[in-house]
């Protein structure tokens, strides 16, 4: 050990000078007293020259007389000193020293960044964190958010007007709704319309598809589970979907495939307004309104065992059913002409033979099929407009459909017409989601992956926020 170590007094300012962050220590009367040369130096002196001098004469900023006087400590603060002619911020804990009495005898300065450069890394990487975390705030938002109204439901005939009175009279009550209808008429649209016309439209709306949970796993998705709740749960547990939708709309579709047991605990959380995780001994109070939907006949499934009759009385409080494509069918042409202007074809009309055979073909996929076979149409359309011939057979099978005496004209590069049709169905989809690239893969029926790939390919910008309805 050296020499100079045998003082004490040496010992400890060689300790307070080997650290890399500054430290300073001033009395009652703000004398500095001790500091090391790390905070010296920001000071813009050495330890010798900055000893024994008033603080606010070396730093007119000081916060010590504050600090001293109230005997709070101020910690995580931000400190400007002046440095080489310009500002510098750092980020400094202010510590009041007490006696053995209590009473304040001076104050610690420690600054925790003293390298600029260093504090400004530190800026950029909060900011950044600050921005993911808002733009994983949004994605949330708007994976639990309605996108449709009444407005989004196309269609004029008498059977669609019934529908929308039933769904703003509906709405502004908080009982449960169950919808019926099969597939493709536009159930979860209608959720939509019910949630953003209620008094619950700030709120969170949920949506679950129920037939597409694996039986096992409904309980931990729907009612979420605590920490250690099984052998491969997270470690910090998880929320479930229900209690993600309180204060909102939770709305459970095809709730036909719901399993017998996870019927008996949703009864009990629609009777006791509370939900208890998986592995939980304590319950969680929760405020939602519930909307059910299904294609299937609940009484036949009650009969059947499948179904609990007391859970269908609960959930089957208004019903709302939604007619086929086949009973509306002077709303196929509207419907059509929509449906053509989301998937970017706009201007894209039909023949008096196309509209004759679609208003006579029975729609068994109602809407959503109507939506696949104008994307067929598109495709095979070879005049002006979209005439019979470039229908799918099943459409036009029971139609006579006029020979054509010219013949079709043919495109000459059909990868390029092909790339540029799929380019404006993107965008359309793209659109229809207000952007968020989550939503529309799912729309689409295909991996985000996928579709980030093709909106590269085509150049398409989108929001990369992260089951939208065809709208009706």
């Amino acid at each position: 050990m050296p020499e100079e170590w045998n003082s004490s007094e040496l010992l400890y300012q060689s300790v307070l000078d080997a650290l890399p962050e500054g430290i300073l220590y001033c009395d009652a009367n703000y004398i500095v007293r001790k500091v090391n040369q790390c905070y010296a130096s920001l000071l813009g002196g050495d330890v010798k020259t900055i000893l024994g001098r008033p603080l606010p004469d070396l730093n007119p900023l000081t916060r010590a007389p504050v600090v001293i006087k109230n005997g709070r400590p101020e910690m995580g603060d931000l400190c400007t000193l002046p440095l080489f002619g310009d500002n510098y911020k750092f980020v400094v804990n202010r510590i009041p020293v007490r006696d053995s009495d209590g009473a304040v005898t001076g104050m610690v300065s420690h600054i925790l960044f003293t390298d600029p450069a260093e504090l400004r890394e530190l800026n950029r990487k909060i900011d950044f964190l600050a921005k993911k975390l808002k733009h994983y705030n949004r994605s949330l938002k708007s994976e639990h958010n309605a996108h449709y109204d009444i407005g989004s439901i196309i269609g004029d005939s008498a059977p669609m007007r019934a529908v929308k009175k039933l769904i703003q009279s509906y709405a502004a009550d908080a009982h449960p709704v169950l919808i019926l209808g099969r597939t493709g008429t536009g159930k979860e649209l209608t959720a939509h319309a019910l949630h953003v016309r209620s008094n619950r439209a700030a709120g969170p709306f949920v949506s679950i598809n129920c037939a597409a949970i694996p039986k096992e796993l409904f309980e931990a998705e729907l009612f979420g589970y605590a920490p250690g709740a099984f052998s491969d749960a997270r470690k910090e547990g998880k929320i479930g979907q229900i209690e993600l939708a309180n204060t909102g709309t939770l709305f459970l579709d095809e709730i036909g495939d719901i399993p017998l047991h996870a019927q008996v605990k949703l009864l009990r959380v629609l009777e006791e307004k509370r939900i208890t995780r998986l592995g939980d001994v304590s319950g969680r109070e929760v405020d939602f309104r519930l909307i059910t939907a299904t294609n299937r006949d609940l009484q036949d499934m009650i009969s059947q065992g499948n179904f609990r009759e007391d859970l269908y009385y609960r959930i089957n409080t208004l019903t709302i059913r939604l007619p086929p494509l086949r009973a509306r069918p002077e709303d196929i042409l509207p419907l059509a002409r929509h449906i053509l202007s989301k998937i970017g074809c706009p201007t894209a009309n039909f023949t008096d033979e196309a509209v004759r055979a679609m208003e006579a073909y029975a729609w068994p996929g109602n809407v959503r099929q109507l939506f696949n076979t104008l994307v067929h149409a598109t495709l095979h359309q070879s005049g002006e407009r979209i005439d019979a011939r470039d229908l799918p057979h099943e459409v036009t099978g029971g139609v006579q459909i006029p020979e054509r005496h010219s013949p079709p004209q043919r495109h000459h590069d059909l990868a390029a017409w092909l790339s540029a049709q799929e380019a404006g169905f993107l965008t359309a989809a793209l659109q229809e989601n207000q952007g968020n690239v989550t939503l529309t893969a799912r729309q689409l029926d295909i991996s985000r992956v996928t579709l980030y790939a093709k909106l590269k390919k085509y150049g398409i910008r989108h929001s990369d926020a992260d089951t939208a309805a065809i709208d009706l």
